[in-house]
């Protein structure tokens, strides 16, 4: 007795895309041929009994199922059925070759296709044209047409990834730095979190000392004309930032200075300044002091210490210290990874594919101009940096791309392989710094394609410590910052907002492919940071 209903099974599983296209392997005529760097032109051939076989099996099933006016529901004659839907049939056939054959043909040759095909068609829009143009493969499906009779044949062309040799992998060249976390170092790291908890106090008899704070009248000229004037702004006897131009002596400037007097500042206007005639001119800064204030810091008593869970200033500054030692070990590591890409990157020659080149640029271009209109740059000064912001965008997107293709490969050679569980892990410990539950974080991975940037940035990681094993490390002493110097210069008053000429001018702390790493949110009241960061409140 005849099982329909397994024969049924069968039948389906022999028409799985995967099936299909296994079958059209074996049937096609593939020819490839250049056109252009990393791109290449397919022409895939389908033999016309293969399209007849097609066009019989959908006629098949649509017979047994369809309604036409005056018949019972598949009783209709076949060249009824034909003719009432031999569009719409010719139109589902043809979708299922195209994309089928195109999937067998590329596996045929081997390619390693980047991206989605462009389809050579002529446009039915554009009769008046007999050229063909490239578009993407819902667009040519449309245009497409099944022939009447003879063989069925298109023409696509696709990117491919580029093909190269990789450097030798072992006794890569690596410095670690040599730096250890002093006595000082921890002083200072405390007096941070200390700094959280204290208050501005006014100075009423003594002279400005290093980062008090400054509250001072300022008129500003140019061209012998005032062009701005503020009343009892704050500035920080540090080095400052005025009105674009950078003062990387002013706390000197007025070091020793008592209430009432005046400080006259000369320096050039950048080139990005808002008023445009002034641009490049040299501006003179007079500074009147009306009042000196200074922080003053929790004593260091018992209240202080239990209020950041510790028993002992000895309990504190071990943990201070250790936390300060893991942020640093992490700081050498990460740039013990970057030195092994930049390796990577001088040491290999490849060639990039220009459309996908292209089309990261451009999202590139276009995060950066969000970014600044989001810190309230107007739009008329973006595009007037929009050439600067290209080709910083375009040096950004080789070096992530090149970077990329480099990585791919050596995982591939190295055999590198990332498992569920270090994927979870991972989002184990970003839901911890999010203080989020691990299945939301995971949910919300998923849904941006976080999960698989998540799995790069950990197989390129591994990628790079696997070479690291191998590598050729001298240790490399660094000379010591003095504690009290080296901060970058703060703005008067408010933040200023960033220009484009300075956010496009923004490298990148290291080449990588794009990743799901996030900064973690703010942690409640009050850790001190270790190195840059990270002394804190331990939890009991």
């Amino acid at each position: 007795m005849r099982d329909d209903g397994a024969l049924a099974t069968a039948d389906n599983e022999s028409n799985t895309p995967e099936m299909i296209q296994e079958r059209l392997k074996s049937v096609i005529k593939v020819a490839v041929a250049d056109a252009g760097v990393l791109r290449k032109r397919v022409t895939v051939t389908v033999p016309r009994s293969d399209v007849d076989a097609e066009l019989e099996k959908e006629y098949k099933e649509l017979v047994t199922e369809a309604i036409i006016p005056g018949f019972r529901r598949g009783r209709a004659p076949r060249r009824l059925v034909e003719k009432r839907f031999g569009t719409e049939v010719g139109q589902q056939v043809q979708t299922r070759i195209v994309s089928n054959a195109y999937l067998a043909a590329i596996d045929k040759e081997g390619l390693k296709v980047l991206g989605d095909p462009l389809l050579w068609v002529k446009l039915k829009d554009k009769a008046e044209s007999d050229s063909e143009q490239l578009v993407d493969m819902p667009t040519a499906i449309g245009h497409l047409k099944l022939p009447e009779e003879g063989d069925f044949e298109f023409k696509c062309e696709v990117e491919v990834k580029p093909e190269f040799e990789l450097p030798s992998l072992d006794g890569v060249p690596v410095e670690r730095p040599v730096l250890e976390i002093t006595d000082e170092d921890v002083d200072v790291q405390i007096k941070r979190a200390r700094a959280n908890r204290g208050h501005w106090a006014p100075v009423l008899d003594g002279s400005v000392e290093r980062d008090d704070m400054l509250i001072c009248d300022m008129v500003m000229t140019a061209d012998g004309k005032e062009i701005k004037k503020a009343e009892n702004i704050q500035l920080a006897a540090r080095p400052q930032r005025i009105e674009g131009v950078t003062f990387e002596d002013f706390g000197d400037r007025f070091n020793g200075a008592r209430v009432g007097a005046t400080k006259t500042l000369e320096g050039e206007l950048p080139d990005d300044y808002e008023v445009e005639d002034l641009r490049g001119k040299k501006a003179r800064i007079e500074l009147k002091l009306n009042d000196i204030k200074r922080l003053e810091l929790p004593p260091m008593d018992k209240e202080y210490l239990e209020s950041q869970g510790f028993e002992s200033e000895k309990e504190l500054r071990e943990y201070v210290r250790d936390e300060m030692k893991n942020r640093l070990d992490s700081e050498i590591k990460r740039g013990m990874r970057n030195q092994v890409r930049k390796y990577l990157l001088d040491h290999t020659k490849l060639d990039l594919p220009e459309g996908l080149s292209s089309r990261q640029t451009e999202r590139a271009v276009l995060r950066k101009a969000i970014d600044l209109q989001r810190q309230g740059v107007p739009i008329s000064e973006i595009a007037k940096h929009a050439d600067e912001l290209r080709t910083i965008a375009q040096e950004e997107t080789t070096t992530e791309l090149k970077l990329h293709f480099v990585l791919e490969e050596i995982a591939e050679k190295l055999e590198i392989e990332v498992s569920e569980e270090e994927i979870n892990a991972a989002i184990m410990m970003m839901a911890q710094a999010y203080n989020r539950r691990f299945d939301r974080m995971r949910d919300d991975l998923a849904r941006n394609n976080g999960l698989e940037m998540l799995y790069l940035q950990i197989r390129d990681e591994k990628c790079i410590d696997k070479i690291l094993e191998k590598a050729k490390v001298t240790d490399a002493e660094m000379p010591r910052k003095p504690a009290a110097k080296g901060e970058k210069a703060a703005s008067a008053g408010e933040a200023q907002k960033p220009s484009a000429k300075a956010v496009a001018a923004e490298k990148p702390a290291k080449a990588q492919e794009p990743k799901a790493e996030k900064k973690p949110a703010e942690k409640k009241e009050s850790k001190p940071a270790a190195p840059k960061g990270g002394a804190g409140k331990k939890s009991k």
